[in-house]
This record gives C-alpha cells, structure tokens and sequence, in this order.
C-alpha cells in the first residue's frame, strides 16, 4: 500500500514538473485620445502600430489606444472618472486640458523621485508648461511652436511677395500681414479687398485666417502685461480688456467687417463644411497655426505651401503662442506603476520622435532634435523647418492656455465675446471687452470669496 501510495504521489510530481506555466496576463493600459490630437484618420492606423511596438517588446504589459471623436471626449472621459473606470493614460494633453480638469491628474512626482529620474534631457519650456506648484501632471512629450503657413500658389497668381522667413526682419508687422492679406483676398469676380469694385458678399479667397484657435490665443500676440493670461499675476484682478486686447480684437473686428480679409463667423463656418482643414480647404491664402497642423493636416495638397514667422505686434513685440503636450495618469487609475512605465517609454529618446511624427509635435528632448528635423524634413522637404523651431524663443508667457480660477467659466465667457464679434452682433472691441471684463471680475470675486 505504502509503494502504492508512493508512487502515486511520485506520478502526480511528474506530472506537475511537466504542466505547462501558465502564461502571465499582461496589465492593459489604455490610452485614452481625443482631448486634443490624435483623431485624425491618418493618425490612427499610425498610433496602433505604435501600440504594436511596444505590445511586441514587453511581456508583462500591453497597451491599447483608444481614439474618442473630440466633440464627444470630455463627456467620454467625465463618465469614465465617474464611473471608476478611469483609462490609464490620457493624451497627449495640452496645457488647457490640464487647466480643465486639473484635480484629475495623479502627481508622478512620487515616481521621478523613487528613480531619481533625470529630467535634464528635456527643454526647461517643457518641463514648466505643464508643471504646477502641488503636482507634476507628467513627463513632457512635445512642444507645438506656432508660425504662418501660406498658400504659395495664391501669392503668385496675385503677385504679391511672400512673408519673409527671417526673424530678424523688422518690417513683417500685423500691419504688413493686413497689407497682403487685404489683397490675397478675392471676390467671385477676382477683385480683391483694396479694389473699389470688391464685392464682399462674395469672397471667394481670404487673406488671413487664425481659426483654430479662442479668444485668449488670438489675443495673446499683442503684448498686454498678462500676455495670454486675462488676470493680474494674483488672479484676483480681471485684466481682459487692457489696452492691448482692445487693440488686438479691434484689428480682427475690422479685418473681418471692415476690410474683410478675415472669415467671419457665418464665413469660416462655411470654409470648415467643406470638411477641409483651414488652409487645405484652398480659400486661405495665410494660415496661422502650430506644428500640430503638420499632423493633422497638410496633406496631398495640390498647391505649394510655406512657411513665416509670427508677425511683430503694434509694440515691436514678436510673441508666438506655443501649445505643449503630455500623457497623464488620471488620480482614479488602476495600474498606476504600469501607466508611468508605459509614459515613459512613449517619451524616452528611442521613441519620442516617432510619437512626435504622429502628433506633429517638437520632440520635448533636445538629444534628439537633429533626429526630428531629419525626419520632419523627409515628409515636409519644401518648408524651412528653421521657422518652427526658432519661435519656439518667442512663447507666450503666461501662457494663453494657463490655469486661472474658474479656468471654464473664464474662458467661455472670453469666447462668447469673441463670438459677438465674429457674428457681427458688436463690433465695438472696447464696448465687447469692457463688459466682458466685468463678468470676470464677478467670477474672480466668487472664487476668492469661497476659499478659506
């Protein structure tokens, strides 16, 4: 009985020696897009060959992306921290997203310092962008430096000289892109806006476009103390309708009532029911806009394109809004470790560039800047590339993106001016802002009023 016994036991050890082990089910992290770029139809098949890069290279964690269309993300993205199935990772994220939902984010400061992570690689603009006082939001992905972007094909069929690619030249002013916009912008009957017969109930081309953008990015350019930002530096103060915001939205008020080289609001309408990208669409001769454009846009296009500095500002100022981008990891996350894994693995040296190819971003790590503009050049061969990069030397500080109190609130009450002025319901810029400038204050005063 004992051999018996014995050797059962002896068959049963064999048997387990010789079982198969059972194969480690990878963490999933998902990556939630579509608060920013990331939705376009040519960025997609490119970020789940990413993910298949980086399932393909690690064996205990996979990751997936999954794309929301932007108009639907923050309700998608609200349910999802609501319903405690927070995504691992979301991004890549700009300042303002950051701003919108800053008591999301889980602060990686924890992680930086249990590995000591060197941070040294990355551009300080980076790494201040999206680092706030209590938290550090994530590791920088990219910066977007913003430039004009032109039609090559319109100014030489109206014959007007190309914007100047030199920053060093003084004479490329808001007055002097006005001055060509105004006669890059044509009628159905090819007159343009400086013509005396210009019809213009019928454009068919305008000179000048900076759609893809609110109030507080329109604005930041002309120079007020805040810069981008509509409060004194204690936030307490609104400052929204300074000298120079009452300047700047005056100049977009004409331009599109008086001297119509700007689409108006029932116009750009119009433009974007093409389903076209703003200077895609063929009836934007100048385009401003960011690197990210170069992700989203500006493909197979039928015309040539170039490329220009941000203008200087009535005050001789060169300011050039800047968008920055990063991963976060929301508070409610499971799989925390596992997420700052895979964030930094999306912004290491080995990677960055190819991300930053997807999203059209300035690699945030300088040892890889001759990597990316070989690799940038390679699709975009005819742009100076120099232009994007050098601007990056010319950021809005305060940024127009900037947390403020009330961030929402603030901003929505900035952008429904705005829109009195693109609708033509005021025009009066001073009028638009001193009201403004009054509902900010309300909100201001109620915020301090609560805190302790």
């Amino acid at each position: 009985m004992k051999h018996k016994l014995r050797w059962v036991l002896l068959c049963c050890l064999v048997l387990l020696i010789a079982a198969p082990v059972a194969a480690q089910e990878k963490v999933k992290i998902t990556i939630f897009v579509g608060l920013g770029t990331g939705t376009d139809p040519d960025q997609i098949p490119k970020q789940e060959a990413l993910a298949e890069k980086f399932n393909a290279s690690h064996d205990s964690i996979e990751i997936e992306f999954l794309i929301v269309p932007v108009e639907e993300s923050r309700t998608r993205l609200l349910a999802m921290l609501a319903g405690g199935n927070a995504p691992q990772l979301v991004g890549p994220n700009g300042i303002s997203t950051i701003a919108q939902f800053f008591d999301s984010w889980a602060d990686i400061t924890p992680f930086l310092e249990a590995e000591q992570f060197d941070t040294t690689d990355f551009y300080a603009p980076s790494l201040e962008l999206n680092s706030y006082p209590e938290m550090n939001t994530g590791l920088p992905l990219g910066l977007f430096p913003s430039f004009v972007l032109y039609n090559i094909d319109m100014f030489d069929a109206s014959g007007v000289d190309y914007p100047p690619s030199d920053y060093a030249d003084t004479s490329w002013t808001m007055d002097e892109l006005r001055n060509r916009a105004m006669l890059l912008t044509l009628d159905a009957n090819g007159y343009d806006a400086t013509m005396p017969e210009f019809d213009a109930e019928n454009i068919v081309q305008w000179g000048f476009s900076d759609a893809w953008s609110d109030m507080r990015g329109v604005l930041t350019r002309w120079g007020a103390p805040g810069i981008g930002r509509p409060t004194s530096d204690d936030f307490k103060t609104a400052t929204a309708n300074s000298e120079e915001w009452i300047y700047g939205l005056q100049w977009f008020s004409d331009g599109m009532w008086v001297d119509h080289f700007i689409p108006n609001g029932e116009q750009q309408t119009g433009i974007e029911s093409t389903g076209a990208a703003p200077l895609d669409s063929g009836q934007i001769a100048m385009f401003y806009t960011h690197t990210w454009y170069l992700g989203e846009a500006l493909n197979n296009l039928p015309f040539e394109v170039g490329i220009a500095p941000a203008p200087f500002n009535q005050k001789g100022e060169r300011i050039a809004r800047i968008h920055a981008d990063n991963f976060t990891i929301p508070e409610t996350a499971k799989n925390k470790e596992e997420a700052w894994e895979v964030m930094k693995w999306l912004t290491s040296p080995e990677q960055i560039v190819d991300v930053c190819l997807i999203y059209g971003c300035v690699p945030a790590r300088a040892s890889v800047a001759d990597d990316f503009r070989a690799a940038l050049q390679e699709r975009f061969p005819d742009l100076d590339l120099n232009v994007a990069f050098e601007a990056i030397n010319y950021l809005d500080a305060p940024n127009h993106e900037s947390w403020v109190p009330e961030w929402g609130r603030v901003n929505d009450t900035l952008n429904y001016a705005y829109g009195l002025i693109a609708s033509g319901e005021n025009t009066d810029a001073k009028a638009v802002l001193d009201e403004t400038n009054a509902s900010l204050q309300q909100i201001l005063d109620e915020y301090w009023a609560k805190q302790p």
